[in-house]
C-alpha cells in the first residue's frame, strides 16, 4: 500500500531523491521476491516429477523401493518456508524503507512489518537446520556460518519488529547492509547446491533411460519406442527448465544483494549517480524471473 501511494507521488514529482531511489527500489525488490518464491516452488515440482519418472525403474529392480522413503524432495516443507520467511522478511524490509522516507508513516506497513519480523524471530533458532536441504550427503552449515547467518536473520528480525521512524534512511540501509548481504549470499550458494543436485539427478536418469531404450530391442512396439524417445526429449528439456530457473532466481538475488549495497553507499553522498542504474538492473532480473517462470508449461 505504501509502496502503491509513493509511486502515485513519484509520478507526480512529490517525492524527495531519496524517497524515490526508496521506492524504486522497494518496487523492484519485490518483483524479485515475488518471483523468487514461485521460483522455490518450480523447482520442487520438477525435483518432484523427476524423482517420479526415475521410481518407474526403481519399483522394478528393487523390491524394498517405497514411495514413503524413496521420494526424495528438493527442499522440505520445512526448509521451503524457511526461505519464503527470509524472502519475506527482505521485501518487508525494502517497503520499510520508503515509509522511512515519508512525512507520513503508515501504521498498517509498521503492523505488517512486525508479523514478518516475529516469523523470521523463530528461525533464528533453527537456521542451520531450516536452511539446508534435504538432499543426502550435502554438508551442513559450519558453526561459524550458522552463526553469520542466525545473526543477519535475527538483525533483520529486530528491525522489522522494533524499528524506529524516526532513523534516517542512510543509517538504516548503513547499518542492514551486512545483514542483506549474508542472507542473499546464503541463499544463493543454497542454490548453487540446488543446481548442482538437479543436475546430476537429471542426468543419472537421462542416461537410464537412454541405455534402457538402445536395449530393449523388440520387447516393446514401435509405438512404445517412439514414445520412450519422446519422454527422454521431455527429460531433458525439464532438466534445461529447471537449470534456467535457478540460473535466473541466483542472477536476481545476486542483484538485489549488489542493489542494496549501492543504494547504501548512495544515500550516504557516494556514487549516487549509479544507484539509478543498478535499480534498473534489480528491476530487470526480477522481470526477467518472472516472466520465465510463467513460461514454463503447467505441468512443470
Amino acid at each position: 500500500m505504501v509502496t502503491a501511494l509513493a509511486v502515485s507521488m513519484m509520478a507526480t514529482g512529490c517525492l524527495s531523491p531519496l524517497a524515490k531511489h526508496a521506492t524504486a527500489f522497494s518496487a523492484a525488490t519485490a518483483t524479485v521476491i515475488d518471483g523468487s518464491e514461485d521460483a522455490y516452488r518450480g523447482a520442487m515440482r520438477l525435483r518432484l516429477q523427476e524423482q517420479a519418472a526415475a521410481s518407474v525403474y526403481a519399483y522394478d529392480k528393487d523390491p524394498t523401493w517405497s514411495p514413503y522413503k524413496d521420494m526424495t524432495p528438493l527442499l522440505t516443507p520445512t526448509q521451503l518456508s524457511a526461505r519464503i520467511k527470509v524472502l519475506e522478511g527482505l521485501k518487508a524490509y525494502a517497503d520499510t524503507l520508503v515509509d522511512l522516507t515519508s512525512s507520513k508513516p503508515s501504521p498498517d506497513l509498521e503492523n505488517a512489518a512486525e508479523g514478518v519480523g516475529t516469523n523470521l524471530q523463530g528461525l533464528n533458532q533453527t537456521v542451520a537446520t531450516d536452511l539446508s536441504t534435504a538432499i543426502p550427503n550435502i554438508p551442513v552449515m559450519t558453526t561459524a556460518q550458522s552463526n553469520q547467518a542466525s545473526t543477519a536473520v535475527l538483525a533483520l528480525a529486530e528491525y522489522l519488529i522494533s524499528r524506529k521512524v524516526k532513523n534516517a534512511l542512510p543509517k538504516v540501509t548503513q547499518d542492514m547492509n551486512p545483514n542483506i548481504q549474508t542472507l542473499c549470499e546464503l541463499l544463493n550458494s543454497d542454490i548453487v547446491i540446488l543446481r548442482r543436485q538437479a543436475d546430476v539427478d537429471y542426468q543419472a536418469q537421462i542416461t537410464q533411460l537412454d541405455q534402457s531404450i538402445r536395449h530393449e530391442g523388440s520387447a516393446v512396439s514401435p509405438y512404445e519406442h517412439r514414445q520412450e524417445i519422446r519422454f527422454l526429449i521431455e527429460l531433458a528439456d525439464q532438466q534445461k527448465a529447471n537449470d534456467d530457473l535457478l540460473a535466473k532466481l541466483q542472477t536476481a538475488l545476486h542483484t538485489l544483494a549488489m542493489t542494496h549495497q549501492a543504494l547504501a553507499a548512495a544515500v550516504q553522498g557516494n556514487n549516487p549517480e549509479s544507484i539509478s542504474q543498478k535499480i534498473a538492473e534489480l528491476a530487470a532480473a526480477g522481470h526477467d524471473l518472472n516472466v520465465y517462470y510463467k513460461s514454463l508449461p503447467n505441468t512443470f
